[in-house]
């Protein structure tokens, strides 16, 4: 004796898909079947905890580099232009104070080489705070030697503008020399300082600054 079928006394065993408003069995309309291993994406939907889908990063094509090279450069020469000051004024001072005049132009001499080195003793430490600070990547450091570097150049131009020209031929061609030489370093520091590269990396140095650390 062998069981009965179901389609036999009205018996179908998948009769509650063919309902009304019930989708057949098999795969729904609208949506194909998906390879194996490939998981469907929706764009705006993420798992639970899961990193954000990797889109592509952004490239900074063109922007200018923030290399060293300037601001190190004009820390360095503001540097030994410092040393080299204080250097000079220490040995001037050594021989004020441990010798004695032996005339009165000299002990006039004397008195003007003191003033002289009293006055050039704080430019000399600024400079040399200032390449200090530019070392630091401190925007207090440019600024301080672009203002350094800018009192001796307009000294220089108040000076040739006021002096009066009475020197021809080969008298002015040696003046012209001396003043491009007296300006010369000044002028290089206050170019270099200046200089838009300096500016970002100053920049660059804080912005890696204020960087939070990573934690694992």
């Amino acid at each position: 004796m062998g069981y009965p079928q179901g389609s036999q006394h009205g018996y179908e065993p998948y009769a509650g898909q063919h309902q009304a408003g019930a989708a057949p069995y098999g795969p729904q309309p609208g949506y194909g079947a998906q390879p194996y291993g490939t998981p469907e994406y929706h764009p705006g939907a993420q798992a639970f905890g899961a990193a954000p889908y990797p889109g592509p990063v952004p490239q900074a094509y063109g922007r200018p580099s923030a290399g060293p090279g300037t601001a190190i450069t004009a820390a360095v020469i503001a540097l030994l232009v410092s040393l080299g000051g204080l250097a000079v004024m220490g040995v001037a001072t050594m021989v004020i104070l441990f010798s004695e005049p032996s005339s009165a132009s000299e002990d006039e001499f004397r008195s003007a080489l003191t003033i002289a080195i009293v006055i050039g003793a704080l430019p000399a430490l600024l400079l040399l705070i200032g390449a200090y600070l530019l070392f630091r990547r401190k925007t207090a450091g440019r600024v301080i030697l672009i203002l350094l570097s800018s009192l001796p150049l307009l000294y220089l131009a108040i000076s040739a503008a006021i002096t009066p020209v009475d020197v021809e031929g080969q008298e002015l061609a040696f003046a012209v020399i001396g003043v491009v030489a007296l300006a010369f370093v000044p002028l290089t520091i206050l170019i270099l300082a200046a200089a838009p590269s300096t500016g970002r990396w100053i920049r660059a140095g804080r912005a890696g600054s204020q960087q939070p650390y990573r934690q694992y």
